[in-house]
């Protein structure tokens, strides 16, 4: 068979095991803290639920980067989509700290094994000529999955309570297992074999540790909305947002970076990666710096597009800059380390973020979380490197 033709294939059907898991992702993405909330636990415990589930990606992401370079990546998608149904038909039975942390863990460390296959199929897939356009269109379809998911999430919890939507992702998500199993492209044995000459020690080098860095950084902002964006935007005396807002802020942000991404996407291939990297972490900062400024629900869904556009921005030329400098044979391990400097940042800000909204008031977390964006707009700035446009195609 025609590889070329196998990996335009195998890429379609991941990108619709992506709009399905996406999608189901998405239902629950603007309640789930509410309904933790709902169960009477404090910040403080939702800080450190939050950072449970941190820490299910910090411990197994690497492992499943070993995992992805040397098993079937296909059989890896399909567990792990297969298992992640099934806790999300557990969590309206939730109703304890330990219950949740426990789920927060389960989930985590299970999608571990469907984060990392899918960004090293995808850095395995995507043609070299162009791509910053294909990884831009590519990302901006399989955005759609999340797109009125929140909206429809915060609607169901709003009318029909907060079981509703975790039991509409449990039956989602099988929707996603039908196109992993009609992707067609695998590595071969002789690419498994010599990913094993380089080991670890070709990721050991300044340009790669440095993305790590940022990235790191970046999920400042993870910690943050993951587990108190949504109840800043319920509880703030400003905005008061209910659930049907608040998943319409989700549905804003994710509509307005899925739009973008595209372009994104242009931007990449004709100015570089590192001023696009700069500015989106900038502009996050400022974001946030005007939710704390704001009042009302118009400038919630206005500050929603904008983070929309800003975190696509960061996330598309973060991971395109990672495909250009990264070891192609080691795409597995690579992903997972990536994705461990993301689970530090996560592990250190969700439990920082708690602490400083139970105790000095729900401002004082996005303070610091502005502040930190911001110092990292300044820190890529200065450390990102790239080689000229016209050398990175031959180089690649």
């Amino acid at each position: 068979m025609n590889p070329s033709g196998d990996k335009r294939r195998s890429l379609i059907m991941l990108m619709l095991m992506q709009l399905a898991t996406g999608f189901s992702m998405g239902i629950i993405s603007p309640i789930l803290g509410l309904f933790v909330r709902s169960q009477g636990l404090s910040l403080t415990q939702i800080g450190l639920i939050g950072t449970a589930s941190m820490l299910g990606w910090f411990i197994w992401e690497p492992v499943m980067g070993v995992f992805t370079d040397r098993f079937n990546k296909k059989l890896m998608l399909a567990g792990s989509i297969l298992l992640t149904t099934i806790l999300y038909s557990l969590y309206p039975l939730a109703n304890t700290f330990l219950f949740f942390v426990v789920l927060e863990f389960a989930k985590t460390s299970i999608l571990s094994a469907y984060s990392i296959p899918v960004k090293a199929l995808v850095a395995e897939l995507l043609p070299v000529e162009g791509r910053g356009r294909a990884y831009g269109r590519y990302t901006m379809v399989i955005s759609l999955g999340g797109i009125l998911s929140p909206l429809i999430g915060g609607y169901l919890s709003e009318v029909a309570g907060y079981s509703l939507p975790f039991y509409l992702a449990a039956v989602t998500g099988l929707i996603g297992i039908v196109a992993v199993l009609n992707i067609q492209y695998e590595s071969t044995l002789a690419e498994s074999k010599e990913m094993e000459k380089g080991g670890i020690k070709k990721l050991l080098n300044g340009p790669i540790l440095t993305i790590f860095s940022i990235r790191g950084l970046f999920f400042f902002n993870a910690g943050f909305a993951g587990s108190f964006l949504s109840i800043y935007l319920n509880e703030s005396p400003q905005f008061m947002a209910s659930e049907s807002q608040i998943g319409a802020f989700f549905t804003i942000l994710r509509l307005t970076g899925a739009s973008s991404r595209s372009v994104i996407g242009d931007i990449c291939d004709r100015l570089g990666k590192k001023l696009l990297i700069s500015t989106s972490l900038a502009g996050m900062g400022f974001s946030y710096i005007l939710l704390t400024i704001s009042s009302g629900i118009i400038p919630i869904y206005v500050i929603g597009a904008i983070q929309g556009i800003f975190q696509a921005a960061a996330d598309t030329s973060m991971m395109l800059h990672l495909i250009t400098i990264m070891p192609k044979e080691r795409s597995g391990l690579t992903m997972g380390l990536y994705s461990e400097s993301e689970n530090i940042g996560g592990l250190i800000s969700t439990p920082t973020m708690g602490f400083l909204y139970q105790n000095y008031g729900n401002n004082s977390s996005v303070i610091l979380l502005a502040a930190v964006l911001l110092l990292n707009a300044f820190y890529s700035y200065f450390t990102v490197t790239e080689k000229p446009i016209s050398q990175k195609i031959s180089n690649i």
